[in-house]
């Protein structure tokens, strides 16, 4: 695979923060991985978001993953959860990057319904956020 011309803008440390972001670690743990302050992971975020044309965290993570930055998951499509079709759907949509509110607009529903499915969806396929998840949805094929 080619490299993509942003990734080759990211210096090393840019690069280390965002494969463990894409692990879905929070920055108090990317802080103590790499023996950083928090501040220092932030500032590092904001440049890494402006580098790749990232809006947020999942969208950081997605491109890591699309570049290859992420260990592939071990995980196999037969063993996924069972997802409802609204789960799934949802699950589609933040894996698109989309927000609570833009998912609520989308499907018509308030947006405490998706912050209800998004939990649900959490628990069954073991992610600790929308970061995990967002990339567990990539690993399976759901954000087409």
């Amino acid at each position: 695979m080619e490299a993509d011309p942003a990734l080759l803008d990211l210096t090393c440390r840019e690069t280390a923060v965002l494969r463990l972001l894409a692990q879905g670690l929070p920055n108090r743990l990317i802080a103590r991985r790499l023996e950083i302050s928090e501040k220092t992971v932030r500032n590092h975020l904001s440049s890494v978001y402006l580098k790749v044309g990232a809006a947020d965290r999942t969208q950081a993570a997605l491109f890591a993953q699309r570049m290859g930055l992420t260990e592939p998951r071990d995980t196999e499509r037969s063993a996924a959860p069972s997802l409802t079709a609204r789960e799934a759907g949802i699950l589609r949509l933040v894996a698109r990057g989309f927000t609570n509110r833009l998912i609520a607009r989308r499907l018509e529903i308030s947006e405490k319904t998706v912050k209800n499915h998004l939990s649900g969806i959490y628990l069954k396929i073991g992610a600790a956020g929308r970061t995990q998840a967002a990339l567990y949805a990539q690993s399976m094929d759901l954000a087409v």
